[in-house]
């Protein structure tokens, strides 16, 4: 298979949290919320200031209330690595700071609260939410999704090996066993269109937010939501080298499973990655698979940024081919929980189907300040950050310099001139103004003529009709939103 390759790529990760939000009784009890419930605490201030649930920041990324009331947020598009995990963690911060608010307000009207937000995909009654991501890919005439799909299905399905969450639990009989990812034991097929039953690895909706003679957007949704800046940065990276590899033209066949649900789950359950699972030409592990990708794309890694993706990626696969996790354990999420897990498990003196190990698994994953494990490490500078933190708090305002710049400087003039307006990943309108449209198909161009005037004019002239003010939800503690 071969293809047009991108010189430069958009792309994109979508987050749902977790979320658990505590009221303290009269009766000196703690209260849980239910989901709908909490859920709705948690968006009233951007419900309020923007009569819905589902706005652009300023930043140029997306936050909404999703199905099952999670969180979600989704990154402005990136054209490089290191603004993915900065946007992906700004976040992180959005979310975080919502809680703050939420916990205040009911301080306020005396009522203690705890508040924790997951950045994790799974819940102790079986139900998993996605990380998403999403890669612009060119499409080719009377091309479908289906050839790539199949194509990266074998990387894929391997490639918890170097960038899963880790995930402990208890299975049928109450054995304890530790899991590489949270997501692999819900996915079962290469390539479909589902997201919620008999997921695949590779959704087809077609929905490229971008120039649909042109482009498409890959969406991939078996990947675990990573906490680690370097697991990220491996997760998408190395994702799109195999990319890059696979446009020009390269396949490996022989690499593909012969039944994506077995085989995912079967690498699941393996940290050495030596577990075998049937391939279309034999027999394969996760090592075997991931080996012959990272020396396959070793011509690809023609920039700083992709050479530290595939050193990186490499690291981690010596480490395991040579049992030296400790070496990489601040580098990969699941190395990492996995050590803290074996750690309070001796500790303890706790059998592998004592539940306090799941309890230790899910703090793994709170990023409320002061609360989850895998941030305390990190501030402990146990694991390795791929973005400094002052990056992460730009991020919460300032967009990448991709569209996601456009929407910025639209959305913020919109606000600060009080127009009404709307905007999604392609357009944007102002309500009050004649002719007030402009579109954007490619996701990395930062400059248009329209959006300029558009922006101008806001400023200048007279609204056209009626309008609702609107406001800025911001505290002083708060990331600006729409």
């Amino acid at each position: 298979m071969g293809g047009t390759a991108l010189s430069v790529r958009a792309h994109g990760l979508e987050t749902e949290y977790g979320l658990q939000v505590r009221v303290l009784t009269a009766s000196g009890r703690w209260r849980r919320l239910g989901s709908d419930e909490a859920g709705e605490a948690l968006f009233a201030p951007v419900a309020e200031a923007n009569r819905a649930t589902n706005v652009y920041l300023r930043n140029g990324g997306r936050l909404y209330l999703d199905v099952g009331s999670h969180p979600e947020y989704a990154t402005a598009e990136c054209a490089t690595i290191g603004d993915l995990v900065a946007q992906d963690r700004a976040g992180d911060v959005v979310v975080d700071q919502l809680a703050d608010r939420l916990v205040e307000h009911l301080a306020d009207q005396g009522e203690q609260a705890r508040v924790s937000v997951f950045k994790n995909n799974v819940d102790s009654h079986g139900n998993s939410w996605g990380s998403h991501e999403n890669y612009q890919v060119a499409r080719e005439p009377g091309d479908g999704v289906d050839e790539l799909a199949d194509a990266l299905s074998g990387f894929l399905v391997t490639r918890q090996l170097t960038s899963g969450a880790g995930h402990w639990e208890r299975d049928r009989l109450g054995v304890g066993r530790f899991l590489l990812s949270q997501r692999a034991a819900h996915m079962w097929d290469p390539v479909g269109t589902a997201t919620t039953r008999s997921r695949p690895l590779v959704n087809t909706r077609d929905e490229p937010h971008a120039d649909p003679a042109r482009h498409r957007r890959l969406h991939v949704i078996c990947g675990d939501s990573t906490l680690i800046d370097a697991t990220t940065a491996l997760r998408v990276g190395s994702t799109e080298l195999v990319l890059r590899a696979i446009e020009a033209g390269q396949r490996l066949d022989a690499m593909v499973p012969a039944d994506t649900g077995p085989a995912i789950r079967a690498v699941a359950g393996d940290v050495t990655g030596r577990v075998r699972f049937d391939g279309r030409a034999g027999q394969l592990t996760a090592l075997d698979v991931q080996r012959a990708w990272w020396q396959l794309t070793a011509p690809f890694a023609d920039d700083d940024e992709l050479r530290r993706v595939h050193e990186t990626w490499g690291r981690v696969l010596d480490a395991v081919q040579d049992d030296r996790l400790d070496e990489v354990a601040h580098l990969v999420d699941w190395v990492a929980k996995r050590r803290v897990l074996l750690a309070e498990q001796g500790r303890r003196g706790l059998r592998a189907d004592d539940p306090r190990l799941a309890q230790i698994d899910l703090v793994w994953h709170d990023i409320r300040s002061g609360q989850g494990l895998c941030r305390l490490a990190e501030a402990r500078g146990q694991v390795e950050r791929w973005v400094g933190a002052d990056v992460v708090r730009r991020a919460v305002d300032q967009p990448p310099v991709t569209r996601a710049a456009l929407r910025s400087r639209f959305v913020t003039a919109a606000q600060q001139n009080q127009r009404q307006y709307t905007v999604d990943w392609m357009r944007f309108t102002c309500h009050d103004l004649a002719d007030g449209h402009a579109s954007v198909p490619d996701p990395l161009c930062a400059q248009d003529v329209v959006v300029d005037e558009l922006v101008a004019r806001m400023a200048s002239e007279p609204r056209t009709s009626a309008m609702r003010r609107v406001a800025d939800p911001r505290g002083p503690e708060m990331p600006p939103v729409v």
